[in-house]
C-alpha cells in the first residue's frame, strides 16, 4: 500500500545541498514535485517540443514552485551498503521510489506519447549497469534526472538503486509484446492516472 502524499518527502532525508535548497524556498508536503521538461517556446511550435537538456541542470517544480538543483552524477548520491530485499512481482519495497520514478514516466508521455516498452527497459537497463553512462537521448536524460531526485531525497545504496532499475526494467519486459508496444505505460495510467490527473 502507498503512503498517503504527504510522506513522501522527509526533507531530513535529504541530501544536504538538495535540502539547502527546500529550506530557501519551502514546499508543500500535499503536493507531489517533479522534474521539469524543457520544450521549446510553445507559442513558436505547434506542439511540444524537447529543449536542449543539460541533464546536470535539474529544475524541480510542484507546479507552482520551482527549486533549481545541479548534480553530476548519480553514483555521487548513493548512500549506505544496505541490501534490497527481494522485488517481487508486488514489490512494497520502496514503494515511494517506484511511485516517483512512475509518475516521471507518465508525465514525458503525457507531453510526447506514451514511450515504447522497449525505450523504458532500455532506459532502465543503463540506469542500472551504467548510472552515468553517455545520454541515450532526451527521455534517457529526463529519467536520469528523475533518478537523481529520487537519490537526492532518500537514503539509497547502490545496491538497492539497482535492485529498483532491476525491477523496472523487468516490468517492462514483462509488457513488452512488440517493438512498439506501449502497455509499461497504459499500465501505469491505469494504476495511478486517475488520482494523479493522467
Amino acid at each position: 500500500m502507498q503512503k498517503p502524499l504527504e510522506t513522501i518527502f522527509n526533507l531530513e532525508d535529504f541530501v544536504p545541498d538538495l535540502q539547502e535548497e527546500f529550506e530557501q524556498r519551502p514546499f508543500n508536503p500535499k503536493k507531489i514535485i517533479l522534474t521539469a521538461i524543457p520544450i521549446k517556446n510553445p507559442e513558436e511550435h505547434p506542439g511540444p517540443i524537447p529543449a536542449g537538456m543539460d541533464r546536470e541542470s535539474i529544475s524541480l517544480s510542484d507546479g507552482k514552485e520551482f527549486w533549481f538543483w545541479k548534480k553530476e552524477s548519480l553514483r555521487e548520491l548513493f548512500r549506505g551498503d544496505k541490501q534490497p530485499p527481494i522485488l517481487g512481482d508486488y514489490p512494497e519495497a520502496y514503494n515511494d521510489s517506484f511511485m516517483i520514478l512512475d509518475l516521471h514516466v507518465m508525465e514525458i508521455s503525457k507531453f510526447f506519447g506514451d514511450r515504447r516498452d522497449s525505450e523504458m527497459r532500455e532506459i532502465y537497463s543503463a540506469l542500472r549497469r551504467r548510472p552515468d553512462g553517455k545520454s541515450l537521448g532526451f527521455v534517457h536524460d529526463y529519467m536520469w534526472q528523475a533518478a537523481a531526485f529520487v537519490l537526492g531525497t532518500r537514503p539509497l545504496s547502490q545496491a538497492e538503486f539497482e535492485a529498483i532499475m532491476a525491477r523496472l526494467e523487468r516490468s517492462c519486459r514483462t509488457f513488452e509484446q512488440t517493438g512498439s508496444s506501449r502497455n509499461y505505460v497504459a499500465a501505469l495510467k491505469a494504476t495511478l492516472g486517475k488520482g494523479m490527473g493522467y
